[in-house]
């Protein structure tokens, strides 16, 4: 019998862990619609949504594990009878539409659809909550006391797309931060939701800022400023921005 060596047999089985992963990404997504997506419109910097459309970031192999995590979390812990619900709306012309229905359309005329896609619909007592789960690195030393900007926008924006879809109004949003460092320790964060002609005003202003045909103005945050404890930048745009006359400071 062939004599083989422990590193070979390690790379084998990192090997196999990687291709799991991956074959698992690819039952796990589904054909992405080609409309406007509620992840571009709830960055704290529209430019960066603008820059994403232009300039889109090839997938980075170094993220599978934190994608198939997010995707394992998300598959295997519904919190109702209702999840993974997506929904489509026409922004401009006020109007629900199915995905089946977005899917037949000419490219031409999804210019002004956002699709989103919901991660469970509760009912507590005679009371609508959207619920969305979310992972993040606190450990002992961080715990998260409030929503983030961009997830409190999105859980409103979900609501306006479910009562267009559904006629189903929910009043009132969750987040329930799961702790990576802490054994996935949740915090669930509720609190009441925008009215809904509010962001749809909202969504109207980001939509003419992402199509007006020139760069919306930065908004120098914490995704550029570095401010943070590990002095890091999360806008891979920011050179591009600089040139554009952005600024970081």
């Amino acid at each position: 019998m062939d004599e083989i060596r422990l590193e070979t047999i390690q790379t084998n089985v990192v090997s196999a862990y990687r291709k799991a992963q991956q074959d698992f990404l690819k039952k796990s997504n589904n054909k992405r619609l080609n409309t406007w997506h509620v992840s571009d419109f709830v960055s704290e910097c529209i430019r960066k949504s603008y820059y994403s459309k232009l300039h889109p970031e090839k997938f980075s192999p170094e993220k599978q594990s934190l994608f198939w995590f997010g995707h394992i979390v998300h598959e295997h812990t519904p919190l109702s009878k209702i999840n993974e619900l997506t929904m489509c709306y026409d922004i401009e012309k006020d109007k629900a539409l199915t995905p089946d229905e977005v899917l037949e359309m000419p490219l031409d005329d999804l210019g002004t659809i956002i699709t989103g896609t919901l991660d469970d619909l509760m009912k507590i007592g005679d009371k609508f909550v959207i619920a969305d789960k979310k992972t993040y690195s606190g450990s002992s030393y961080y715990k998260k006391t409030s929503p983030d900007y961009s997830y409190d926008l999105q859980v409103n924006i979900y609501r306006v797309l479910l009562k267009e879809t559904y006629g189903i109004d929910a009043e009132f949003g969750c987040l329930l931060y799961l702790d990576k460092m802490n054994n996935l320790d949740p915090t669930p964060i509720a609190f009441e939701l925008k009215p809904i002609d509010e962001t749809k005003e909202k969504m109207r202003y980001i939509l003419s800022e992402l199509r007006k045909g020139q760069t919306p103005e930065p908004n120098v945050c914490w995704l550029c400023n570095g401010k943070n404890k590990k002095g890091q930048i999360y806008c891979s745009y920011v050179d591009l921005c600089k040139q554009d006359g952005g600024r970081t400071e």
